[in-house]
C-alpha cells in the first residue's frame, strides 16, 4: 500500500482483494459506458461480471486508488503480454492494462499519478520497460500516452483489432 497526496487529496494505491470485486466492477462498467456514449466500442459494460473481475485479479496484479474511502480509479499489470507484444514480449518488462479513472475525479491528473505508481512499481521488481497497449482508433487515448512520455514502439494487429505499443525505458 502507498499513499500519494495529489489533487484528489490522499490516494491511496493497494493491491485489490476480493473485498473490492464489486467496486472494481463499478469502476470497469461505468467507463465501458463512457466509452460506448463517446463511440468508443473498446469494452462491453455487461462483460465486466463478477466471475470475470475475480479471474482477471487471478491472472494479473490488479490495484485499486482510493481517496476519502472512495474506488477512484484501478489498473493490472502482468508480467508476459505475448497476446499482443508477440516477439517483443520479454522478462525484461511489466505490462499495464484497463487503467480507469472514474469520472467524478476526470481532469485532475489522477491517471497520471498512477501511470507514475504503476512505473515505479514496475521498476521495483526489477524491470527495464514500463509497457501498455492502446486501440488504434482512439485518438485521445494514444495522445495521453504519448504525453506521459511513452515512446511508440509499433502498432500490433489481430483478428478485428489493431493497438499501438508503447513503452519507457526504466533508468
Amino acid at each position: 500500500m502507498a499513499a500519494v497526496n495529489d489533487a484528489a487529496g490522499s490516494l491511496v494505491i493497494q493491491r485489490a482483494a476480493s473485498e473490492h470485486v464489486a467496486l472494481l466492477q463499478e469502476l470497469y462498467v461505468e467507463a465501458a459506458r463512457w466509452r460506448t456514449a463517446r463511440g468508443i466500442m473498446l469494452w462491453d459494460e455487461h462483460a465486466f461480471t463478477t466471475v470475470y473481475i475475480e479471474r482477471f485479479m487471478q491472472e494479473r496484479e490488479v490495484f485499486i486508488a482510493l481517496a476519502g474511502g472512495d474506488g477512484i480509479g484501478c489498473f493490472a499489470i502482468q508480467w508476459s503480454d505475448p497476446e499482443i507484444w508477440r516477439e517483443l514480449d520479454n522478462e525484461e518488462s511489466g505490462y499495464l492494462h484497463r487503467l480507469v479513472v472514474t469520472r467524478k475525479y476526470s481532469g485532475m491528473r489522477i491517471g497520471y499519478r498512477l501511470l507514475e505508481w504503476a512505473e515505479n512499481y514496475v521498476k521495483s521488481q526489477g524491470k527495464r520497460f514500463f509497457r501498455l497497449d492502446c486501440m488504434t482508433e482512439n485518438e485521445g487515448l494514444n495522445q495521453y500516452y504519448a504525453e506521459a512520455g511513452f515512446a511508440f514502439v509499433r502498432t500490433a494487429v489481430g483478428e478485428g483489432w489493431s493497438a499501438n505499443l508503447y513503452e519507457k525505458k526504466l533508468g
